[in-house]
């Protein structure tokens, strides 16, 4: 292949990450408007929320067999497209079980583009024979970030949701169309004698329960940072997400530098390093009574959880039994399920002892990546 092809292809995949970035914050930023447009207190929310993560998690298995049958390209495309019309139409939900199904919809596609696009990633990354995967994951971080600046502008515009959206809506669904041209064939991966449907081998199932480690902590970091730096300024009517802010600029630049990184340490070597961070870094945060120390600790952490999910996905990229997309479902099914129940199993450690305690689970799982990553990944890799 050209090398101004794959320029271009690389172009591609990175758009699509940073617009799945942007349509998912798109919709995070207007959660409080729907919060007061049903009338809603913050259970009831809560569960209306949670059929979006249901809806991605339902859809991994279909997202590993609709990507491999119909190929990455028209997936990554198609589920591009619908994800944002999906966020169009959540500004037309008049009822509670209809934004409950919307939800649950735009979850669904959500993660299917999310495999589709890590799918076409994967490939321009063999293209260049060399890792670039977590500058794509950067991507999509900055895409949030964009979204939320969207958003906050609309909101203080007073842009309807409806106008809001459709301002996203468009200039996605045109980009998604014209990025088809420039992703990658559909069989340029060769997996000639993988299996699509198989039950994960011990390596995929350890890579697996390392992603399942890493998504605890980033849950458990962006609903619990915020509460536990009040506690620690000891002022209950002082709210502030300087911690939060601080862990997710470091996440973001641990994924630009994360490609440059791995090239230099190689995979099993960062991925040590990323549970040495986790671990010291939330030890920090938990033995400081010192704000701004409390603030260098969850720095250290974001830096650490940058480029789990990257890695992880590249080393199911390379499996050596089941084809790149149903890897890619498998890890990301057992990973997940990390963003789900991590925050409640915090919040109920947290009930019965106290935050800080909770919190040292983080701890527990930073060294748990550490101990997985010298049996997931071979010595040279």
């Amino acid at each position: 292949m050209q090398r101004h092809n794959i320029v271009y292809s690389r172009i591609a995949v990175a758009l699509l990450f940073f617009f799945c970035g942007l349509v998912f914050a798109s919709w995070a930023s207007r959660i409080p408007i729907f919060k007061d447009q049903f009338h809603l207190n913050e259970a009831q929310l809560g569960g209306i929320l949670f059929m979006l993560p249901l809806g991605s998690f339902i859809a991994l298995p279909f997202a590993g067999w609709a990507v491999d049958h119909f190929g990455s390209r028209i997936m990554a495309t198609v589920a591009a497209v619908l994800y944002v019309v999906a966020l169009y139409s959540l500004a037309w939900c008049n009822t509670i079980i209809l934004l409950s199904a919307g939800l649950f919809i735009f979850g669904f596609i959500g993660d299917t583009l999310n495999i589709a696009m890590n799918t076409q990633g994967l490939d321009v990354q063999q293209a260049y024979n060399q890792p670039i995967l977590s500058s794509f994951h950067g991507l999509w971080s900055l895409g949030a970030l964009t979204g939320a600046l969207i958003g906050g502008w609309t909101l203080k515009q007073q842009f309807s949701t409806q106008g809001h959206f459709l301002l996203v809506l468009v200039p996605v669904v045109m980009t998604a169309i014209a990025m088809f041209f420039f992703l990658l064939p559909d069989h340029a991966r060769k997996e000639d004698g993988k299996k699509l449907l198989a039950m994960p081998d011990r390596s995929l199932w350890i890579i697996g329960v390392i992603c399942f480690c890493c998504t605890i902590c980033e849950g458990g970091m962006a609903d619990w940072s915020a509460l536990y730096y009040q506690e620690v300024l000891d002022d209950p009517s002082k709210v502030s997400t300087h911690a939060f802010t601080a862990y997710v600029f470091t996440m973001a630049i641990g994924r630009f530098s994360g490609d440059r990184l791995i090239r230099i340490f190689r995979y099993k070597r960062m991925l040590i390093l990323d549970g040495i961070l986790i671990a010291t870094g939330m030890m920090l945060a938990l033995v400081s009574t010192i704000p701004f120390m409390v603030i260098i600790g969850f720095s250290l952490v974001g830096f650490g959880v940058s480029t789990v999910i990257p890695i992880s996905y590249t080393m199911a990229g390379k499996s050596s039994s089941m084809k790149a997309s149903a890897a890619l479902a498998a890890v990301s099914t057992i990973g997940f399920t990390g963003f789900m129940i991590g925050p409640p199993i915090i919040g109920f450690i947290a009930h019965e002892t106290s935050l800080r305690v909770a919190l040292c689970l983080v701890i527990l799982l930073g060294l748990c990546v550490l101990m997985l990553a010298k049996k997931a990944i071979r010595p040279n890799v």
